[in-house]
């Protein structure tokens, strides 16, 4: 190529270069597609241009001990309020159960939230079980927050509903609130 010669835009009028708009346009970076300048060009040549080297690739998923660790500080960290709420109703007719039921679901949400995408894409199962261990601390909590205290587990009867409930909601996240399920699997080839 001559020192004339450059990059014609689409209105007949020499491009300029994507990174550097003050020159003109020399060729065709390789890699992206864009207009460069004659520096870029003989800086740069196959590796493509100013604005594809100096790309940043995309983060590193973060290692399976940080989405742990954040997801469990996260549901723990809502148990505690959940506990805090869930002790209004202890002893109560129905919200005895429902608001641990809600409790889990608030702790599941926090740990798929804080876990984030992990390298297999969503946050796998282990971050539900997470969940559900801080749910039923939180419930169990509630019954220690109540004046005068309740014993955590006696009477059973009267005592597990609400720890169950809270495992359920825990479990109820994924299903009721999760990403749906891909149903190429679920098809079967002829």
């Amino acid at each position: 190529m001559g020192p004339g010669d450059g990059v014609v835009g689409v209105t007949g009028q020499p491009a300029r270069c994507a990174v550097h708009p003050a020159r003109r346009a020399r060729d065709i970076c390789p890699v992206c597609g864009r207009a460069r300048c004659a520096p870029d060009a003989q800086s740069y040549a196959e590796k493509g241009c100013a604005a594809c080297v100096t790309a940043q690739p995309p983060a590193p998923p973060p290692p399976t001990s940080e989405w742990l660790l954040r997801a469990g500080l996260a549901a723990l960290a809502v148990a505690f309020l959940g506990a805090w709420v869930a002790a209004q109703y202890v002893d109560t007719q129905y919200f005895a159960v429902i608001v641990p039921a809600l409790v889990g679901l608030a702790c599941a949400w926090a740990a798929t939230a804080a876990a984030g995408r992990t390298s297999r894409g969503s946050a796998p199962r282990i971050v539900v079980v997470i969940a559900a261990a801080a749910a039923v601390l939180g419930t169990a909590l509630s019954d220690r927050l109540v004046p005068g205290g309740q014993n955590l587990f006696v009477p059973p009867g009267h005592r597990l509903p609400p720890y169950l409930a809270a495992v359920v909601g825990a479990f109820a996240w994924p299903v009721l609130f999760g990403p749906p399920r891909s149903r190429a699997a679920d098809r079967v080839s002829p």
